[in-house]
């Protein structure tokens, strides 16, 4: 990702003095087709069901895109007997994908699969890291996951987060019981890990107890001993009633925010559901999931971004991700775009297709420009004051989608007067789409000198420190850059 020296984005509200007739939003990730990247296409792939859970890494020592995600089968036709395992792809581009025969793991009596982890009963949430601080090669990925044995049907859907090494994410060994399971109260959903530099802790998140839909984050030098869970991201009285379900989390750090992108379950009463139907009636939302953002400065203290507006969306009726979409275990930067794989279905949450569809998963990506994360937006009119920022008039920067509108720029002083030369007039129109536009001022602007005295005096102590007006019609500002 470049840089135009110093970049003000609005994810926070740290630059933003004032809006007037202005807005918070969240612009959808563009998915990158209508049609998954991967579904069932192989042979031994004809009773699994795919796509639950994906960890997807861009390997810059072997130039590789390496993907691993969840897949089960039926064990009864029970509700929620199943079955989960770990299967593996890999990929030149990010679009076209290999599943490699590997002859490791027997399923329905053969090897001839791309199976690195085994079916286990309700083997749910596996999820997968390439440790960039591991010395000992054995263990350079790192693998968080849950089983359930027979013997332990009494602890209902809550299992028992374990671990396992491998040193080339093929080939993984399960240390003995004596060390597993490393965070026994268990949980339910995506174990999302990572080492945090910041903090210089592996974190991870996983639910509260006992199995709620909130999120909570567990921190540990080693991998192996984690710290009671504490929760970072939960509904409150903002929300309305059908979104206090918050299914699992997955971030990335970015610029310097620690983005979250949170998994909704919108529902009323799913316990009611689940002993009757979707009917006609109910509104299209009942039983669909999808993805809010998040963000935090310092990686345990959360917020919810862009006024709690979707950052990726359940696609149209009739297509293979209109009831659910899952975010990967970790977003990456790729150029100058954050690349989101995920999971979709047409099934909604452990309800079949609304519409009477047959069943439909894959995995796809979508991908956020630059930067594009919380954006300030007027469908008319509307005004952005920032705070005072060290800008150089003459190389300001914006990251701006003004397709059918217009945007121009003024900079003022701290007493909020125009700087001469730089005001709303003075500014050439933007009326474009672009990541990095330099703001242009006409050629014949005025240079007069300020007024003088005490004012000016303490303007040229701090000079560079400029607010910035951000006047808006029917556009969309992104960032600031100077």
């Amino acid at each position: 990702m470049t840089d135009k020296g110093t970049a003000y984005l609005f994810i926070d509200d740290a630059h933003i003095e004032s809006l007037d007739g202005a807005t918070k939003g969240v612009v959808p990730a563009k998915k990158v087709s209508d049609q998954p990247l991967i579904e069932k296409t192989e042979p031994w792939e004809d009773e699994w069901r795919i796509g639950s859970y994906i960890n997807v890494i861009y390997d810059d020592e072997e130039n590789l895109f390496k993907m691993w995600y969840g897949v089960g089968r039926r064990l009864s036709d029970a509700r929620g007997e199943e079955a989960d395992g770990l299967a593996y792809a890999v990929s030149q581009d990010g679009y076209h994908w290999e599943k490699p025969v590997l002859n490791l793991v027997e399923d329905g009596g053969s090897k001839a699969n791309n199976l690195v982890f085994p079916m286990f009963r309700w083997g749910a949430g596996t999820g997968v890291m390439k440790d960039p601080i591991e010395l000992d090669p054995d263990k350079q990925y790192k693998m968080l996951f849950m089983f359930q044995s027979a013997s332990m049907r009494f602890a209902g859907i809550v299992q028992p987060v374990c671990v396992a090494y491998s040193s080339d994410g093929i080939n993984w060994n399960v240390p003995k019981y004596w060390l597993n399971p490393v965070i026994p109260e268990g949980s339910d959903t995506h174990l999302v890990a990572y080492w945090d530099p910041q903090l210089h802790k592996y974190v991870v998140y996983l639910r509260g107890r006992p199995n709620v839909r909130l999120i909570c984050m567990s921190e540990s030098d080693d991998f192996e001993s984690w710290t009671p869970r504490q929760i970072i991201v939960q509904p409150d009285a903002q929300d309305p009633p059908q979104d206090h379900e918050f299914y699992g989390m997955s971030s990335l750090a970015y610029r310097d925010f620690r983005i979250g992108f949170l998994s909704v379950f919108h529902t009323l009463n799913e316990g009611w559901i689940a002993q009757n139907q979707i009917e006609p009636w109910m509104p299209e939302w009942m039983n669909q999931m999808d993805v809010q953002l998040t963000y935090s400065k310092d990686g345990r203290t959360w917020h919810r971004a862009g006024e709690r507006e979707r950052i990726l969306v359940c696609g149209p009726r009739g297509s293979f991700d209109s009831g659910c979409v899952y975010p990967p275990h970790a977003p990456f930067v790729r150029g100058e775009e954050i690349w989101i794989y995920y999971g979709g279905s047409n099934d909604l949450h452990g309800e079949p297709p609304r519409h009477g569809e047959p069943t439909r998963r894959g995995i796809s990506l979508a991908k956020i420009q630059k930067d594009r994360l919380v954006c300030l937006r007027a469908e008319k009119e509307g005004l952005v004051t920032t705070t005072s920022l060290s800008i150089k008039p003459d190389s300001l920067w914006i990251n701006a989608d003004a397709t059918g509108g217009s945007l121009q720029v003024e900079l003022v002083d701290p007493f909020d007067r125009v700087i001469s030369g730089f005001s709303k007039e003075d500014c050439v129109p933007f009326t474009g789409d672009e990541t990095e536009h330099r703001v242009r001022w006409k050629e014949n602007r005025a240079t007069t000198a300020g007024t003088g005295g005490l004012e000016d005096k303490m303007v040229a102590q701090s000079a560079g420190l400029f607010k910035v007006r951000v006047y808006l019609n029917n556009a969309k500002l992104f960032a600031l850059y100077s």
